[in-house]
């Protein structure tokens, strides 16, 4: 799956019968391909993340999947990416696989959004600090930015240290009128909870019955980018 792009699993809480999904982390380390990463808070009552964060070293779950969320084109040339809290899982595997597996030339821009710097300590901060202190994300996406240096770019936002998302930062995101030559497909990810996604791109709709994208709604509804592949997760 790692060929192909973004996508998830499903864990099961045997006990109440219910499973959530979640996105494997890429193999940004050499790492066994048979293992299965995952960026997973315990959540206020959360049945499914409770379950898993009350297990303990060699426990046995239940997975189902995989399940593909996005396939990323052969062309990618720019991956703009809004993360929101634990939206940074796809969004790494967005960047492994676009620089890794489709076009190292490519560019990808990743913007991680938390409520407090203690869920992305050492963000934006490394050059002054031990690195061991940062979390583990920011390690991982330091790692994949020093694989890339000049193809992937990360900025953090901090609601406690009141810097914000706006749709300022996302023009200067998705203005690519500085790049010449400039060909291959654009694409825009918004991934996190139900409320970031919903501010930034609307609601997803039922359709046929499931899940489906719904209209381009909310800031970026009002920003007409026209020639963007716009993507809810």
């Amino acid at each position: 799956m790692w060929d192909k792009g973004i996508w998830s699993v499903e864990v099961k809480q045997p006990e109440l019968q219910i499973s959530r999904s979640y996105t494997p982390l890429p193999p940004i380390k050499p790492v066994d391909y048979s293992e299965l990463r995952f960026l997973i808070r315990k959540e206020h009552k959360g049945e499914v993340s409770g379950y898993l964060h009350s297990m303990g070293l060699n426990s046995q779950m239940e997975l189902r999947g995989p399940h593909p969320g996005f396939d990323i084109p052969e062309n990618v040339a720019e991956v703009v990416f809004l993360a929101g809290g634990t939206g940074i899982a796809p969004a790494l595997q967005a960047a492994y696989t676009t620089l890794e597996r489709r076009n190292a030339e490519a560019r990808v821009r990743i913007v991680w959004s938390n409520r407090w710097r203690d869920d992305c300590e050492g963000g934006g901060q490394l050059d002054n600090m031990d690195r061991k202190r940062a979390g583990l994300i920011v390690q991982e996406l330091d790692v994949l930015q020093k694989k890339h240096p000049g193809q992937l770019t990360v900025e953090y936002f901090v609601d406690e240290e009141n810097t914000f998302l706006n749709q300022k930062k996302i023009s200067q995101l998705t203005n690519t009128s500085r790049r010449s030559n400039f060909e291959g497909t654009k694409l825009l990810f918004i991934s996190g909870p139900e409320g970031f996604v919903n501010h930034f791109a609307g609601p997803k709709r039922w359709e046929d019955g499931r899940e489906g994208q719904g209209k381009v709604a909310g800031i970026l509804g009002k920003m007409a980018l026209r020639d963007w592949i716009i993507w809810k997760l």
